[in-house]
């Protein structure tokens, strides 16, 4: 075989081999990305359902009240095991939103609104200084 040929070979051998490794990474920061995209959605629909288990404790609150005005007798104790929920999830939304704010990796620049990296010292659009 000519050596030209063998030399076209074996770059064409090397660079497949880096395409390779390329894409092998590529797919590994692919699923990690998925991952955190999946994880981050699991909080916000947990944020989603504690509001709604929110709403349904006020409701509930509203009706206990409102029966209290027209004279009926309501069970104070029930009331207050009402509102320590409402208090134990709006706690726990604060923790969720604190875990997903905390996973950004991204910051808005105070001046342009532009998305930067939390590692970047400065704006890459305006050039701002980022805290």
């Amino acid at each position: 075989m000519d050596e030209k040929v063998k030399e076209l070979l074996e770059k064409a051998r090397l660079t497949a081999g880096l395409a390779a490794d390329t894409a092998v990474k590529a797919a590994g920061v692919v699923t990690q990305k998925g991952g955190q995209i999946v994880e981050k959605t699991r909080r916000s629909f947990q944020v989603f359902d504690l509001n709604n288990e929110v709403e349904l404790l006020m409701r509930d609150i509203g009706r206990m009240v409102y029966l209290t005005h027209t004279g009926a007798e309501t069970d104070e104790g029930e009331l207050e095991e009402k509102l320590a929920q409402i208090d134990e999830k709006y706690a726990r939304i604060g923790e969720i939103k604190a875990e997903l704010e905390a996973g950004k990796t991204t910051t808005v620049c105070p001046v342009c609104g532009k998305s930067c990296d939390k590692t970047d010292l400065y704006c890459r659009v305006c050039g701002e200084k980022l805290q």
